[in-house]
C-alpha cells in the first residue's frame, strides 16, 4: 500500500533509450511560451489503451477537467495501430465514458457510462441520479446501447472467452426506505459496519438477463474469467473498505453455474488482477507482503491450492503480468531505478530476462494481443506527455497526438542523476529538470520535491500533467528542480524499498541531502535559495526538513502525515503505516520519534500547507496540527484547504490553485 499513488495502483517497466518518436520538435516560434498553472490543468489525459484481439485498432480514454466542475469529463477514442488515419472520437458529449473492452470477435465494444439509461427504472433512483452502467457500440455502425440497469454504480467489467457474457462488478445503493430515513435525518452511522459489498453479477446475452453470483457477504474488487469460460477468478475481503481491499484481501475461485465460491487460494493480494495461465491450472497475481512493504509475483497452482513466490530479489518493481498464448512465460511490466519496459518472467524457474525498453508507461498497464506481437500502452517522455504508444517486437511509436500545444511549451531539460549515499555507498537515483537555457555550472534556485509513497518513485518522463507535478512548470519559470528516489522508493528491489522500516526521516533524508549535496557541489543548486515541498509522504518529509534542518528556506507541505500516532488511528488504512512501526499502542515512543510535530519549535522557515478537507487517508486534522502549532508559535505560515476534496484533488479550480500557490510561495521565498 501506498500512502500517495495516483491511481491506486501503479504498473512501472524497465529501462529506457528514447525512440525517435518520443521527442518532438518545439514548434517553431520566436518565444516559446512559459508554462502557467492552467496549462497544466488544461491537458487532456491519456489512459488505458486496449488493442484490438487482431492487433489492428485501439481504445482508449481521454479525460479532461471541466472548470466550474466537481468531476471531469472521459470520452472513448480510437486509432489504428499502425497510425495510418488521425485517432478519433467513439463516445463523446457524456459526463463519463471510460473502461472501453474489446470483444472477443473485436466487431463491438463494451464501456461504462453514466449517460441517461433508457433502461432505467423510475422506481430504482431518484431522478436526477446518474448511475454508472454497461453499454454496448458495434464498430460496424450505429449508436451506443445499454447493456445494464442495476441500482448501483457499475465498477468493472470482464467479457467471458465466448463473448457471450459479461461479469461485473456493482454494489446496491441504499434502498427507498434508507433514502427516505436519510432525508428525515436519521442518519446515524455505524463504524465498520459494512451492508452493502461490491458484487459479481453476470449480464447473459443469449436470453438478455441480469443475475447476481456471488455471496452477498463477500467483497469483490477484482474478476477474470477463466479459459474455458467456466470460472471467475476474483480478489475478494470481508469488507469494502480500502485497509482490507490493500491489506486483507485474497484471491478465491467462483464456479459460474454452481455459484459456489472456493476457499481463499492466496492471502495478502496486491492490486494487480489475478490472470489465468491458458490451460487454466494456474493463476498469476501480485503478492503484498504481511508488513505491506514492497510487492512479488506469485504463482498459484489452481488443483492444488499451492502458490510460489517469484523474482522476489529481482532489482525491479514487477507488476501488471499477462500469460503468453503457450502458457511457458509471462509478459512483465518491470520498474527499474527510473525507467521503465518488458520483460519475460518463466513461471517454472521465476527467471526474469529483460525484452526491451519502452517509454514511461505507469500507472496505466499494457494491453497485448492473444500472441504477445503487438503491445499498447500509455507512454510518455521527457518531452511529450501521455500518448498512446504501440509496440511491434522492439519497434516502437507514438500513434496520437492528443496536446499538440506542449510542443510550443518552454521545457526545462529533464535527465537522470544519480548519487551515493554517505550513509552505506548506496547508489541513489533520481531526476534533475534545469530551466530553458540553463548555462552548466551556474548555481540556480532549486526546489526539492519529494514523491508519496514511501513505496512509490519520480520516473524518466513527463512531469506537467498534474497538480502534484511541478517540475516543467516550475523549471519554465527559472528553477532548477530535483525529484530524488530515496531508500523506500520502488525501483531497487524489495530489499530497497523495505530500508525505511522504522526510520522515516533517518537514511531517506539523508540520502535528499546527499543528492542536494552533490548539485551544490557542481554548481547546479544555489544553497541560499532552495526550497522543499510534497505530498503525503513528500509532505513528510518536507515537515521533517524544516524540523531538522535549516538549510530549506521554505516549504510546501501537502497533506503530511506530522503525528504518526494520531495519523495511525484516525486513517482509512490503519494497517500502513504499523507496517513500518510495529503495532502503534505499544510503540508509542517511536512512533512520537518519528513524527515532525513533536520538533515544531525548531521550525524557524516560512510554511505553506495544503490539505483537501475530505481527505481519509491523511486526515486534514495532521495539516491543522502542524499549522496551529506554528500559528501558536508565531512563526510564518498559511495553510489553505480544498471542500470536497479527498486525499488526491480532483477538481479543476483547486488543481489550478494549487500550482498557482506552489508557484507564487516559492516566487515569494526564493
Amino acid at each position: 500500500m501506498k500512502l500517495f499513488a495516483p491511481a491506486t495502483a501503479l504498473a512501472w517497466g524497465l529501462s529506457i533509450l528514447l525512440p525517435a518518436q518520443a521527442t518532438p520538435s518545439l514548434a517553431s516560434a520566436d518565444s516559446p511560451k512559459r508554462i502557467e498553472p492552467a496549462d497544466i490543468v488544461d491537458l487532456r489525459q491519456v489512459s488505458d489503451p486496449q488493442i484490438s484481439p487482431d492487433g489492428k485498432q485501439v481504445v482508449y480514454t481521454v479525460t479532461r477537467r471541466i472548470p466550474g466542475a466537481e468531476h471531469d469529463e472521459s470520452d472513448i477514442w480510437l486509432v489504428p495501430a499502425d497510425a495510418s488515419r488521425p485517432e478519433r472520437p467513439l463516445v463523446v458529449g457524456t459526463p463519463a465514458a471510460d473502461r472501453a473492452r474489446w470483444a472477443p470477435d473485436g466487431r463491438r465494444i463494451a464501456f461504462l457510462s453514466d449517460k441517461e439509461n433508457p433502461l432505467r427504472k423510475a422506481s430504482a433512483a431518484a431522478a436526477n441520479d446518474r448511475l454508472q452502467q454497461l453499454w454496448l457500440l458495434s464498430l460496424d455502425g450505429g449508436e451506443a446501447l445499454p447493456v445494464t440497469w442495476v441500482d448501483g454504480d457499475v465498477a468493472e467489467f470482464r467479457w467471458s472467452p465466448d463473448g457471450q457474457r459479461i461479469a461485473f462488478l456493482a454494489a446496491d445503493r441504499p434502498t427507498e426506505q434508507e433514502r427516505e430515513r436519510i432525508s428525515r435525518k436519521q442518519d446515524a452511522v455505524e463504524v465498520d459496519a459494512h451492508p452493502r459489498p461490491q458484487r459479481v453479477w453476470i449480464y447473459d446475452f443469449r436470453n438478455h438477463s441480469t443475475a447476481v453470483v456471488s455471496p452477498p457477504d463477500v467483497h469483490v474488487s477484482m474478476l477474470e474469467w477463466s479459459p474455458d469460460g467456466s470460472r471467475l477468478a476474483l480478489r475478494t475481503a470481508s469488507t469494502p473498505d480500502i485497509n482490507a481491499h490493500w491489506y486483507r484481501s485474497r484471491i478465491a475461485v467462483l464456479d459460474v453455474d454452481s455459484r459456489r465460491l472456493s476457499a481463499p487460494l492466496a492471502e495478502r493480494v496486491a492490486a494487480v488482477a489475478p490472470v489465468w495461465s491458458p490451460d487454466g491450472q494456474q493463476i498469476a497475481f501480485s503478492e503484498i507482503f504481511s508488513d505491506g512493504i514492497g510487492v512479488q509475483p506469485r504463482i498459484l497452482d489452481v488443483r492444488s491450492g499451492r502458490s510460489k513466490a517469484c523474482a522476489g530479489d529481482y532489482p525491479a518493481l514487477l507488476s501488471d503480468m499477462q500469460w503468453a498464448k503457450d502458457g511457458r512465460s509471462l509478459f512483465v511490466h518491470a520498474f527499474a531505478k527510473t525507467r521503465t519496459g518488458f520483460a519475460r518472467l518463466d513461471p517454472a524457474s521465476c527467471a526474469v530476462t529483460y525484452i526491451t525498453d519502452a517509454l514511461f508507461a505507469g500507472p496505466y498497464g499494457f494491453s497485448a494481443t492473444a500472441d504477445g506481437g503487438t503491445v499498447a500502452y500509455a507512454g510518455n517522455s521527457f518531452r511529450q506527455p501521455t500518448e498512446v504508444w504501440v509496440m511491434r517486437g522492439k519497434s516502437q511509436r507514438a500513434v496520437t497526438t492528443t496536446n499538440p500545444q506542449t510542443a510550443a511549451w518552454n521545457l526545462g531539460v529533464a535527465r537522470e542523476i544519480s548519487w551515493v549515499s554517505t550513509r552505506d555507498g548506496k547508489t541513489i537515483y533520481g531526476i534533475l529538470v534545469t530551466p530553458p537555457g540553463y548555462v552548466t555550472g551556474t548555481a540556480v534556485k532549486t526546489v526539492v520535491q519529494i514523491h508519496g509513497g514511501p513505496e512509490w518513485a519520480w520516473w524518466s518522463g513527463w512531469y506537467g500533467s498534474s497538480w502534484h507535478e511541478w517540475a516543467q512548470m516550475l523549471a519554465s519559470h527559472g528553477y532548477a528542480v530535483l525529484m530524488p528516489n530515496p531508500r523506500g522508493s520502488d525501483g531497487q528491489g524489495l530489499e530497497f524499498a523495505r530500508a525505511v522500516k522504522g526510520d522515516w526521516g533517518g537514511a531517506d533524508f539523508q540520502d535528499v541531502l546527499d543528492g542536494v549535496d552533490t548539485l551544490i557541489k557542481q554548481r547546479v543548486i544555489d544553497a541560499s535559495r532552495l526550497g522543499i515541498g510534497g505530498w503525503s509522504y513528500g509532505g513528510f518529509m518536507s515537515a521533517w526538513a524544516v524540523t531538522h534542518t535549516d538549510r530549506f528556506k521554505t516549504a510546501v507541505v501537502g497533506a503530511a502525515p506530522v503525528d504518526l500516532s494520531s495519523m495511525t488511528l484516525t486513517t482509512d488504512t490503519p494497517d500502513f503505516v504499523p507496517g513500518y512501526f510495529g503495532d502503534v499502542l505499544a510503540n508509542h515512543v517511536a512512533y512520537d520519534a518519528h513524527s515532525a510535530i513533536r520538533m515544531i519549535d525548531r521550525v524557524h522557515v516560512p510554511v505553506l500547507i495544503l490539505h483537501g478537507e475530505q481527505d481519509t487517508r491523511v486526515p486534514i486534522s495532521q495539516g491543522r496540527q502542524f499549522y496551529i502549532g506554528l500559528r501558536e508559535l508565531g512563526r510564518d505560515v498559511q495553510m489553505v484547504t480544498y471542500p470536497r476534496e479527498p486525499h488526491w484533488i480532483h477538481e479543476y479550480e483547486h488543481e489550478k490553485d494549487i500550482l498557482t500557490r506552489v508557484l507564487n510561495w516559492f516566487d515569494a521565498h526564493l
